[in-house]
């Protein structure tokens, strides 16, 4: 079973900050480094939703979504 401290460890490994974390579940910072560090077992009400979402959903964040789904580059290749 997958603590919020898990998952918020999961979002970071994903190129997410704590920050943008922050910013997408509409905490602080210091917040989720409180769910994080184990000083807050369970975030409250939608905050807990978001956040489930954003780690179940294998979403990336805000600028890196762009990069995971562009296409290759289309270089000539030397014959």
């Amino acid at each position: 079973m997958d603590t919020w401290k898990d998952k918020i460890v999961a979002l970071e490994a994903r190129g997410w900050t704590l920050t943008g974390i922050g910013n997408a579940v509409d905490l602080s910072p210091s917040s989720i480094s409180d769910i994080k560090q184990g000083r807050c077992k369970n975030p409250g009400g939608m905050a807990a939703v978001k956040i489930h979402n954003l780690f179940s959903t294998g979403a990336l964040p805000p600028g890196r979504e762009v990069a995971a789904n562009a296409p290759h580059s289309k270089r000539k290749r030397a014959a």
